[in-house]
């Protein structure tokens, strides 16, 4: 729930940041009859999509309480048990009995008649403790509440997360279920396609935080406050420093290397100024922007976060991933990644589909295509997709070995291996050439 004690305190919007989106959200809401019961907010790891949802949340519960009807903020490896799907149905049933007092007698009933049932499957708990309560419940609000579940990606596996998807689809296009739904997640592929080509597709409206809104205007923003907060605070230890700290060529190299991300933004207040009680923010703003390895230590809840997401490529996998990763920071196609660092197709697909929330694909058009025959022979030239990171901060995060441990690439070996096979490519395709021209004559 957004006001859970195992959350507190939550992140949340920082004022003046998020408002296009939070604006589109918020109109859906209380609109009487929306074109859809569904809003899909999503986004790369760590842009913001849980401080959206919490803020919406509050401003629910503060301006349209009669709008709110629950929600469920999902955290991986959460001992209070909030990355566990089968708690999901159970706890919103709880939340509208609380919201919406019509609906507690049959709530209640229900439970009375089997008291194990949030025990059962989440087929038979959205059904007994959420629709069929909702259906029997007289003068029941044409205007829709909404419920929020956060961080969707984060529950359990990927079959329980399709699960819950199908199963609000199918009680919102087959039985016409009174609610509607904001659902918060990175764009993991299972989820997309759910999304994209599923039966909850025709009523959803998705909203994409790399095309809403100015991610790096917004950073900007919260910094600037967020220092100016610092600087209050340590008014003490700050009374010699000059004015404004600091100065507008840092807050510009954060927002670069944020890259549109919050938590890095946020990573770096909560170094400079809320690490300790008696943290000198003179000292740790020093730290972050001078290198070594005390500028590593500020960033472990990022690389906490990193490391998760890589952590679910098969073991059998880590050496292809490495040359995956070593091939996009060598800004390598990914046929260019298959051909010639020798990673099979099918590899590179489950690599990719893993780190679909970290990264970015785009085509790349070729004018030298007869070139390009020579390192793919007779399969001819396929159409060729560029991968980037949506993070500087990723980037540095790999190839930072006391950060990344396992996960270290070794950026100079692969580039070593990659001049290798292109000159033995080259050198082969020189010596079939002159047997080549001998033909044609």
């Amino acid at each position: 729930m957004f006001d859970s004690s195992a959350r507190y305190p939550p992140g949340k919007c920082h004022p003046g940041t998020r408002e296009k989106v939070l604006k589109i959200i918020t109109d859906w809401i209380i609109d009487p009859a929306p074109d859809h019961s569904v809003i899909w907010l999503y986004g790369p790891a760590g842009s913001g999509k849980s401080a959206i949802a919490q803020s919406i949340a509050e401003l629910l519960w503060r301006l349209y309480q009669s709008q709110y009807a629950g929600s469920f903020f999902f955290a991986a490896g959460d001992n209070m048990g909030r990355g566990d799907g089968s708690k999901l149905f159970s706890t919103l049933a709880y939340q509208l009995a609380v919201q919406f007092p019509a609906l507690m007698p049959f709530i209640n009933d229900t439970l009375f008649k089997d008291p194990m049932l949030p025990m059962r499957s989440m087929e038979i708990q959205i059904k007994a403790l959420i629709v069929d309560p909702l259906l029997q419940a007289s003068n029941w609000s044409s205007h829709t509440p909404t419920i929020i579940i956060d961080g969707l990606d984060e529950c359990a596996d990927s079959t329980t997360q399709k699960n819950i998807l199908s199963l609000i689809s199918y009680y919102i296009c087959y039985h016409d279920l009174p609610l509607r739904f904001l659902i918060a997640s990175r764009p993991e592929y299972w989820i997309r396609d759910a999304f994209e080509v599923g039966t909850i597709h025709d009523f959803t409206l998705p909203i994409s935080l790399n095309e809403i809104g100015d991610a790096d205007g917004d950073i900007e923003r919260y910094l600037v406050a967020e220092f100016a907060e610092i600087f209050n605070k340590y008014s003490r230890v700050m009374c010699s420093v000059v004015q404004p700290w600091p100065p507008k060529r840092i807050i510009k190299r954060f927002v670069e290397e944020a890259s549109g991300q919050f938590i890095y933004a946020s990573t770096i207040i909560r170094f400079v100024g809320y690490s300790s009680d008696f943290c000198d923010p003179r000292e740790q703003l020093r730290i972050l922007t001078t290198a070594g390895p005390h500028r590593a230590s500020a960033f472990s809840t990022l690389d906490a976060l990193y490391a998760a997401i890589l952590s679910r490529i098969p073991y059998t996998h880590r050496a292809a991933l490495k040359l995956v990763l070593g091939g996009i920071i060598l800004d390598l196609t990914v046929q260019a990644i298959e051909i010639i660092l020798g990673v099979d197709a099918g590899v590179i697909s489950i690599i990719l589909d893993a780190l679909n929330s970290l990264i970015e694909v785009e085509p790349v058009e070729f004018e030298a295509e007869e070139v390009l025959k020579v390192f793919y022979g007779p399969r001819g030239v396929p159409s060729e997709t560029r991968i980037k990171f949506c993070h500087l901060s990723f980037r540095e995060f790999l190839r930072n070995q006391p950060r990344s441990e396992q996960y270290f690439v070794d950026v100079a070996d692969i580039s070593d291996q990659f001049l290798f096979t292109i000159f033995h490519l080259i050198g082969d395709a020189l010596e079939q050439k002159p047997e080549v021209e001998q033909h044609r004559t």
